[in-house]
């Protein structure tokens, strides 16, 4: 598996696997050619998009030896920090079923799996009962129809990104008028019925709180750890 160290958002405790943008997300996606983060970060470095295709085959013994090292170096798993579990438009069930599979043979072999997460724009069972099993699975959503969807294809946790601005608007430029912007988050919301805490790294600043934590910020390790629903204001 081709893998890169965490970064300044996800903080250094992690290991970062990504799958190349389009070929691996939904066509529906309305992010696509809009805006979208990832695609503009392949865009920017061609070096990442062909890394990314690495991971479009992939062997039980490959994501093994991955999660191997991970349990070594005491880190977790942020799975596709860009990309998602399909392939040309339908689930990579083999896919899927090599990360079971191989994390399945982790734990036979005595270890512990390392804390694994993702967030996902496909709203499919499979990727629930299977890989739920295993690392907090994260439905990304961006309105209360997304919500009823992923609800109806059995998620429970639920990352609401805030596109559309209803909560904040998007994210000024030049440090005071960002710490005013970050300063009226709010820290709590309940949308379509569930309760999300607002991203602590978008809303206290990476100085002070990452993902998984590094030498100048403190471990978050709520997504991580699938212990809340995340709100993700438009930054």
């Amino acid at each position: 598996m081709k893998t890169a160290e965490g970064n300044d958002k996800l903080g250094k405790n992690c290991i970062v696997v990504s799958r190349p943008v389009g070929k691996t997300c939904p066509s529906s996606c309305v992010f696509l050619g809009y805006g979208c983060y990832a695609e503009a970060t392949e865009n920017q470095y061609k070096n990442a998009r062909t890394a990314a295709f690495n991971n479009v085959i992939t062997e039980k013994g490959r994501i093994r030896s991955m999660i191997l090292d991970a349990i070594k170096r005491d880190k977790s798993i942020r799975w596709h920090e860009r990309g998602d579990w399909f392939n040309d438009g339908v689930l990579d069930e083999d896919y899927v079923n090599n990360v079971c599979a191989a994390c399945e043979s982790v734990i036979e072999s005595g270890y512990t799996l390392p804390d694994m997460w993702f967030y996902t724009h496909i709203y499919d069972s499979r990727l629930v009962s299977k890989l739920g099993k295993f690392m907090s699975v994260y439905a990304s959503v961006h309105n209360a129809d997304d919500m009823v969807d992923a609800k109806n294809a059995g998620f429970v946790l639920f990352a609401w990104c805030d596109s559309d601005q209803k909560i904040a608007t998007k994210r000024p430029r030049g440090k005071i008028k960002k710490a005013e912007w970050q300063a009226a988050l709010p820290k709590l919301v309940v949308l379509s019925g569930e309760t999300f805490v607002t991203c602590p790294e978008i809303r206290k600043g990476r100085t002070f709180v990452t993902c998984t934590g590094n030498k100048n910020s403190r471990a978050c390790n709520m997504c991580v750890a699938g212990r809340k629903n995340v709100l993700f204001p438009c930054h």
